[in-house]
């Protein structure tokens, strides 16, 4: 986390918000007096929004914390990953029309 003077970044601005972007980290802008800021990348905004939102929900944020005590003790399965341009797999349990 990189702590810039509301100065600096006014005389830098393109450059601060290169590093934010380039470098994922956050810079805090302290202001005498006032309240800070923070400046982010809108994929961190966006990533802090989504893990909000996955942890807002108790059944969710449970079912994430089981999963995780899963793969702690070594309970994990294994699965090929999905070719997403490959044709859909008729459902096994459905006669073929």
């Amino acid at each position: 986390m990189k702590v810039l003077t509301i100065s600096d970044v006014r005389k830098n601005f393109a450059a601060v918000v290169d590093m934010v972007i380039d470098d994922a980290e956050e810079c805090v802008i302290p202001r005498g007096g006032g309240k800070a800021v923070v400046i982010v990348s809108l994929d961190e905004w966006n990533a802090m929004k989504e893990t909000l939102h996955v942890l807002g929900s108790t059944s969710n944020a449970r079912r994430l914390l089981e999963s995780i005590a899963q793969a702690d003790a070594g309970l994990l399965e294994e699965h090929p990953l999905l070719d997403p341009d490959a044709p859909p797999v008729p459902d096994a349990g459905k006669e073929a029309a």
